[in-house]
């Protein structure tokens, strides 16, 4: 069972900047959004001190599951950190808003349009190296692990992707809510929301 949450509302997030692997702080919001997270997880999984914490090594996804252990009674040092739960590469995008991307890169989102798929920003990654990398991480669990994952929103579109075997690319599609997150159990998926 994994419990799959992104990470809260980040300054970057706010202002519209793709963060990739760049890191940038949590909001005040950000960090209200972390603490339901956490109490909703807490009310939600019994006998959750048997879960294991999982979190991509960026600060991001670092406060948000820091601010979960606070609430949930964890100690930080449990975190276990993995680079496969990374966001996409953004490459030379990253800290960038569309419009500054669009006026930098002029046409580069209308050949991104033709495939999203399979584009790379420039020195970045697509969405289908995304896909295998996160695929190499769930094969390495199992439907016996009680995991508590925070990562970030295409990477979680990836993973919920993989998991339910979609067709490629449908995965992009899919949401990336902050007020959110996932069960992933017995090959289904069940949001449950974030609410005070």
């Amino acid at each position: 069972m994994i419990y799959l949450c992104r990470h809260s509302e980040t300054e970057w997030n706010r202002e519209g900047r793709l963060q990739g692997h760049k890191n940038s702080e949590l909001t005040e919001h950000g960090r209200a959004q972390a603490f339901r997270m956490g109490r909703v997880l807490r009310r939600q999984i019994d006998n959750i001190e048997a879960f294991t914490l999982l979190c991509s090594p960026l600060t991001r996804t670092k406060q948000t599951a820091e601010i979960i252990c606070d609430v949930i009674g964890r100690s930080y040092e449990e975190i276990r950190f993995d680079d496969r739960l990374k966001e996409i590469s953004w490459g030379d995008w990253e800290g960038h808003t569309r419009t500054e991307i669009e006026n930098k890169w002029p046409g580069i989102y209308d050949r991104r349009r033709e495939d999203k798929w399979q584009f790379q920003p420039p020195n970045g990654e697509s969405y289908a190296l995304l896909s295998n990398r996160v695929e190499k991480w769930l094969a390495d669990t199992s439907e016996d692990d009680k995991l508590i994952v925070v990562s970030h929103g295409a990477a979680g579109r990836a993973i919920r992707g993989v998991y339910c075997k979609m067709e490629e690319g449908a995965a992009i599609g899919l949401s990336e809510p902050q007020d959110a997150f996932f069960c992933l159990s017995k090959g289904d998926i069940q949001e449950i929301p974030v609410k005070i």
